[in-house]
């Protein structure tokens, strides 16, 4: 065990070696009303014709929507929509998207949605470059390795950092398994980040997405072999979400405070892609896939248990955020500040009523021993030797890990 844990080491140190030293050709643009501008950022590019536009089936039915595209066409730019995408960014919609694209000789791809409808413009515009593989084939790292159409990614959530990542979370039809499109060719082009876009938001999203982005922020910021920029980007994220999440999520906020959510929000996803992410999401992708539960609330639910679990190793690091939060007193000890970070989490979890909504969804769950250890082997494949976790994570830990947040436990017991 000690010789694996050794290579998982070596390789996640020279996997993130080379992921510091990439450059990404990524440009955000944070303005209300930016949206209306991607006309000419698209004509800069000497793009015209026919363009995809990737968005959900509420959104392609909004006034704000329709205004869009109206402008698009007065600058000369035809919007090809397709609205097939789902709360999942499922293999069978990307092969749709990725046909519509071909078969109407588009020439770029905008993307207006959360997270779901920004990855499957990544994966149906990696598809378009590797027209003889099926999306699912692409799964793993750098399996595109091409040149892809341009991507104009617009958020309308605050949360995934998809607009800036490196990879796409597709879920297999065929296999109901989640799969990672990791290549370092499908970063967006553009970021259009405009609080216009968010306006509407639930606010049950907004503390959904916006706690997804805190996770990214915090794994990132507590992985080993991070890089000074991955660690700015971080520290700036979670100070930005801590600041403003409430105010959003009360609707107090205005556009100014969904502006600073959106820049949070890409600023984490600039670091986890530096950086990755960890146990965390990997958990969290394994019980959401099982029973259906949204990324965003299975992450919040999942990061206070995995966070303790760690323990003192992220101690300093985690005493680190809560100071620049400033949320804990300046000379507390770092133990007791970690557990401040923690518990302010916790109380987040249950301001916005997700830990309530997350039991709900698995109450009538027969949730057995078998489902625990399949969860269990999910998470551990995805993270093994994949994330520069702080600490590595046995199968026999993972599976009592899961069975102690699917019984809403807090307490830390050892095996």
């Amino acid at each position: 065990m000690i010789f694996k844990n050794c290579c998982y080491r070596i390789y996640q140190c020279v996997l993130l070696n080379v992921m510091h030293t990439i450059k990404y050709n990524n440009k955000a643009v944070s303005k209300k009303g930016a949206v209306y501008y991607i006309p000419g950022l698209l004509k800069k590019q000497g793009i015209t014709g026919n363009v995809l536009v990737i968005t959900g089936p509420h959104i392609v039915k909004t006034a704000l929507f329709h205004k869009i595209t109206s402008v698009f066409k007065e600058e000369g730019i035809s919007c090809v929509i397709f609205s097939g995408t789902g709360a999942e960014t499922e293999t069978g919609g990307i092969e749709k998207a990725r046909k519509l694209y071909i078969a109407k000789k588009c020439n770029a791809i905008i993307a207006i949605g959360g997270g779901s409808v920004i990855d499957c413009a990544k994966a149906a515009a990696a598809g378009v470059t590797r027209p003889g593989k099926r999306i699912s084939r692409l799964a793993g790292y750098q399996k595109v390795r091409r040149k892809i159409p341009v991507i104009v990614a617009v958020p309308t959530t605050a949360g995934t950092g998809a607009e800036v990542t490196a990879c796409a979370v597709i879920k297999d039809t065929v296999t109901n398994n989640k799969k990672i499109i990791a290549d370092t060719g499908i970063v967006p082009r553009f970021a259009v980040l405009d609080p216009l876009m968010t306006g509407s938001l639930p606010s049950y999203m907004a503390a959904y997405s916006g706690m997804d982005a805190l996770t990214h922020a915090t794994e990132a910021y507590i992985n080993k072999y991070s890089s000074k920029s991955a660690e700015k980007d971080a520290e700036t994220a979670v100070r930005l979400i801590m600041a403003n999440i409430t105010k959003v999520y009360c609707g107090t906020g205005g556009s100014i405070c969904r502006k600073k959510m959106l820049e949070a929000s890409y600023l984490a996803g600039r670091a986890f892609v530096r950086n990755a992410v960890g146990y965390v999401h990997a958990i969290a992708h394994a019980i959401g896939s099982r029973y259906n539960i949204a990324h965003g609330m299975a992450v919040a639910v999942v990061l206070p248990y995995v966070l303790a679990w760690y323990g003192k190793c992220i101690n300093k690091k985690l005493a680190r955020l809560a100071d620049i939060c400033g949320i804990a007193g300046k000379n507390l000890p770092e133990s007791q500040k970690a557990k401040i970070y923690i518990n302010y989490i916790k109380m987040l979890g249950k301001k916005f009523g997700i830990d309530k909504s997350f039991y709900q969804a698995l109450k009538d769950e027969n949730i057995n021993k078998k489902d625990i250890k399949n969860m269990a082997k999910c998470a551990i494949i995805e993270s093994n030797p994949h994330y520069p976790v702080p600490k590595i994570m046995s199968l026999k830990e993972c599976e009592y890990l899961i069975y102690r947040i699917c019984n809403g436990s807090y307490m830390v017991n050892k095996l």
